[in-house]
């Protein structure tokens, strides 16, 4: 797995080595264990001016993916890149009572599923896509590993 992380926002210090560990547990376990794929990590404004560039969506969000494979058609070892709001992140883990790297780390393995292909726009799918956030959190990118 290769893994480029571009630190962008100064909200919080950011642990790279768990975040890595964590994406390579999870692209080995999804079977993608030579992936290439990037993560970038952003405050709420950055994240909103991409949400309204490409979703036409006037927000913040929590995570962006943009996947390479199934947007262009294309294989390889190339998935894609994910953004991720850190100050966002960083609201919710103390809204929830939860660890920051546990919340970047929720929202890594769910833009990674993104770029592997499961969505979250209709209910079945989004269950689908939960249920494997959740095994996949549990088993293997939880602080408690």
């Amino acid at each position: 797995m290769k893994l480029d992380i571009q630190n962008l926002q100064s909200i919080a210090k950011i642990d790279k080595d768990k975040i890595k560990n964590c994406a390579d547990r999870v692209l080995n376990a999804m079977g993608e264990n030579e992936a290439e794929l990037s993560l970038v990590l952003v405050n709420d404004m950055y994240i909103r001016n991409l949400n309204w560039k490409y979703r036409r969506k006037d927000s913040a969000t929590d995570v962006l993916a943009f996947p390479m494979r199934d947007s262009r058609g294309l294989s390889g070892v190339i998935l894609g890149d994910v953004v991720i709001s850190v100050e966002t992140a960083a609201k919710e883990a103390k809204k929830r009572k939860k660890d920051l790297q546990d919340e970047l780390d929720l929202y890594f393995v769910h833009g990674i599923l993104h770029l592997l292909g499961y969505d979250d726009e209709k209910p079945r799918a989004r269950k689908k896509m939960k249920d494997k956030e959740k095994e996949l959190m549990e088993n293997l990118c939880s602080s408690r590993v």
